[in-house]
């Protein structure tokens, strides 16, 4: 027996008899598909960094314009109106800017990719089940 084994039995070569072995994809098959896949994570990483950065960058710029800079903040552009409000307002105005355009470049960029990988995807798996289209 094993002296670091506690219980008097491998745990790590325990083989469950009469279970079927779960079914993992080889590495050729994974490959293939790979770049679609890799395609797909980048425009959706560049799609997300974009419209994250934008957003919250403004908004970064907008609080430390506040913090640091009270008296241009404060400052009157016409009536009742201060340089602070309209940047306040602006802020609302860069974020809406930043989904809408997230979610056009969604449909243009990634969207298609996703579809393209989903419909290999499920090709593959009819021919494995042997089912033709």
């Amino acid at each position: 027996m094993p002296q670091d084994d506690p219980y008097g039995y491998n745990a790590f070569s325990y083989d469950p008899y009469g279970q079927t072995p779960r079914h993992r994809p080889s590495a050729p098959e994974t490959d293939r598909h790979g770049g679609d896949l890799a395609a797909l994570r980048s425009a959706y990483r560049v799609l997300r960094r974009v419209s994250t950065l934008t957003a919250l960058g403004s908004f970064v710029v907008y609080v430390v314009l506040s913090c640091c800079a009270r008296g241009l903040m404060g400052s009157k552009i016409t009536g009742d109106l201060s340089l602070g409000m309209a940047l306040g307002v602006l802020q609302l105005v860069v974020t809406f800017a930043a989904v809408l355009w997230y979610g056009r470049s969604a449909q243009r960029s990634v969207d298609p990719l996703a579809r393209a990988v989903r419909e290999r995807a499920a090709g593959r798996q009819d021919r494995e089940a042997g089912v033709a289209r």
